[in-house]
């Protein structure tokens, strides 16, 4: 699986490949739908035990990064570890599918677009996870647990907040002159408008909701657009402690040193978004020397064996984690 996902990269909402491929892989387990909240390379797939009990859903990503050539192409390239995280997660069901004669409660693979945020189409759209809750898609769901690779192994318990704006300015615009800080504000795209007015997608980041806001107002004033237009917010990520103690549990039971403090997110995730509907966890598995996300190197790393100790890895943590969720009073 992770081999798959790492060989067919595509971009946020175009993962049509990757999203069949997964599918069909989990034939196995008791339902299987398509169309997450409407989207079409967005799934849903379900193991229901023998005895009633908790929903965990277990979420996978499979959308590449978009890398801008020296052409101007817009490349997709797994660079980000979702080949392993598709594996992980299919891992896990398939394994928790074989079970389900001694489960108490259900297992969800929610498969989620768009993870990618400054992907095209999920600025436009906006992200996978966002839009499933916006759906209800992720209504009866008790826990969920979401795997990454990650500088820092363990639960990750907080992350940046993230918004995006869609502004216009008059003419050409010389992103020379963009001189916001980096560490707040990012210059995510720019375009030619057919009215002749440049488009730009600017990127705000922050601590807070109220720092987005105060951020925001900043940008506009400096920036003095002929438009503005608040795009996707990506919440903070948080973590709940019922779900926490399940993880490093199951961390424990490896023998998998983790960071009990995990340090904030200096980026967001719209996993964020689920963690404050859901009790959550998002769950990072590092490696000596870093994963150079986002890079070629990443893209090599995550396609040979440290790619498919990690998706092991993760997987183990999955069944784990779950199994103890599984256990637990609603």
């Amino acid at each position: 699986m992770a081999h798959f996902v790492q060989a067919h990269p595509e971009l946020a909402y175009e993962e049509y490949e990757c999203a069949n491929y997964i599918l069909n892989s989990l034939s196995e387990m008791s339902e299987v739908e398509r169309g997450l909240a409407g989207m079409p390379t967005g799934f849903r797939a379900t193991v229901r035990g023998a005895e009633p009990g908790p929903t965990v859903g277990l979420v996978a990503v499979y959308d590449a990064v978009g890398v801008v050539r020296d052409n101007g192409a817009l490349d997709p390239v797994q660079s980000c570890g979702h080949g392993p995280v598709s594996g992980a997660v299919v891992g896990a069901a398939l394994a928790l599918a074989a079970m389900r004669e001694q489960l108490s409660g259900t297992v969800i693979v929610l498969g989620c677009p768009a993870d990618e945020l400054v992907s095209p189409k999920a600025i436009s759209l906006g992200s996978g996870k966002s839009r499933a809750i916006e759906k209800g898609a992720l209504a009866g769901v008790d826990f969920a647990l979401y795997p990454h690779p990650e500088s820092h192994t363990g639960v990750w318990h907080a992350s940046r907040w993230m918004q995006l704006f869609e502004l216009h300015v008059a003419g050409d615009y010389d992103v020379a002159r963009w001189s916001l800080p980096f560490d707040q504000y990012r210059l995510d795209s720019v375009s030619t408008a057919e009215d002749g007015s440049t488009r730009l997608v600017v990127r705000v980041l922050g601590d807070d909701r109220r720092m987005i806001e105060e951020l925001a107002a900043t940008a506009r004033s400096a920036l003095a657009p002929l438009s503005w237009a608040p795009l996707g917010l990506t919440e903070g990520l948080v973590s709940d402690p019922r779900v926490v103690e399940a993880v490093e549990d199951a961390l424990g039971v490896l023998g998998l040193a983790f960071d009990a403090q995990t340090p904030v997110m200096p980026f967001s995730t719209d996993f964020g978004n689920v963690s404050r509907r859901v009790p959550s966890a998002m769950i990072g598995v590092s490696r000596e020397g870093g994963w150079a996300v986002h890079t070629d190197q990443g893209a090599e790393l995550f396609s040979s064996t440290p790619g498919d100790e990690v998706a092991v890895t993760m997987s183990e943590i999955l069944v784990l984690a779950a199994d103890r969720l599984l256990r637990a009073t609603r």
